[in-house]
């Protein structure tokens, strides 16, 4: 049996042991993807309501609202439900990346003001 080139010591990583790392992003190119992401699936969202109202007709009322009806069950009738709630996941994972990136923002921007 051969042995391998890279000596193994108790208590190493698999990294060691196999000769390969992962690459981790930088944290600032892991916020932008973050911000990017999260644009993206609200690009989606805009996608999936303009479809619905291509087949209800644009509501009446501010634009706010027009966005916000998405989040009321059976807003726009049972045949539209699917609909609905595709949008409403696109807008979720769209507010979760963007909180992410935001959070991550904030400590990154604290680490470099307070010198963590």
């Amino acid at each position: 049996m051969q042995s391998s080139p890279v000596s193994w010591k108790p208590g190493a990583t698999s990294t060691a042991r196999h000769g390969h790392s992962m690459q981790v992003p930088p944290l600032p190119d892991a916020v932008m993807a973050l911000v990017l992401l999260g644009f993206l699936f609200l690009l989606r969202f805009h996608l999936s309501m303009r479809r619905i109202w291509s087949e209800t007709g644009l509501p009446e009322g501010r634009w706010i609202e027009r966005y916000r009806a998405p989040t009321r069950p059976m807003s726009f009738g049972r045949a539209l439900e699917p609909n609905r709630r595709h949008a409403v996941r696109q807008l979720v994972v769209a507010l979760v990346c963007l909180a992410l990136a935001f959070v991550l923002g904030v400590w990154l921007g604290l680490g470099l003001l307070l010198g963590w």
